[in-house]
């Protein structure tokens, strides 16, 4: 319990001072009294989880964030280390470039192999995406449309809609996806 606390208090005096915000702004914000955030920044007493909600809420970020590990403020991520998965038998590689979550945001790179068509997973409704390609050149399918992207272009498109990525070179392809995620999702 005591390092969740060191944690919390660590995590939300760095980020009202991040923000530019006095003890009194933030309570304010938070709708609690300022007494109760420097208790709070100070490391002492227990406090309640809705307090730690509206004090997160104030600062738009999750609860984990302000109950996990401080983290640096710069981290490298070397390639080999990023998470990945693949599918259609490792035809595709998609590399996540995110190393801490963003709430409403996903961020992955697709390493298409010659030729590989990849059927995209079809997100919540409000949700947008963006493509753009790194590499090579993809077709990418949104309902019955085709895009022909090249280096440098970006497609957007309703991320709940259907739609797929196909390499159509006979050579490795990639491309950035960035989904946006509707607010409340």
């Amino acid at each position: 319990m005591e390092a969740f606390l060191k944690n919390l208090s660590t995590n939300v005096c760095a980020l009202r001072k991040t923000r530019a915000l006095t003890q009194d702004q933030l309570a304010k914000m938070a709708k609690v009294p300022r007494t109760t955030l420097a208790y709070v920044e100070s490391g002492e007493g227990n406090p309640s989880l809705k307090l730690v909600v509206q004090i997160a809420q104030a600062l738009r970020v999750r609860t984990e964030e302000l109950l996990a590990s401080p983290r640096a403020a710069c981290l490298l991520v070397k390639a080999d280390d990023l998470e990945a998965n693949y599918r259609l038998k490792k035809m595709v590689k998609i590399e996540t470039l995110l190393p801490d979550p963003v709430p409403g945001l996903q961020f992955e790179r697709l390493r298409l192999e010659p030729k590989a068509n990849m059927i995209g997973i079809p997100h919540s409704p409000g949700t947008k995406e963006y493509f753009t390609c790194v590499k090579g050149r993809i077709e990418v399918r949104v309902g019955s449309e085709s895009f022909t992207v090249t280096e440098g272009d970006v497609v957007s498109f309703p991320g709940s809609w259907r739609h797929s990525y196909r390499n159509m070179l006979d050579q490795k392809s990639q491309g950035i996806s960035i989904v946006c995620y509707p607010l409340g999702a």
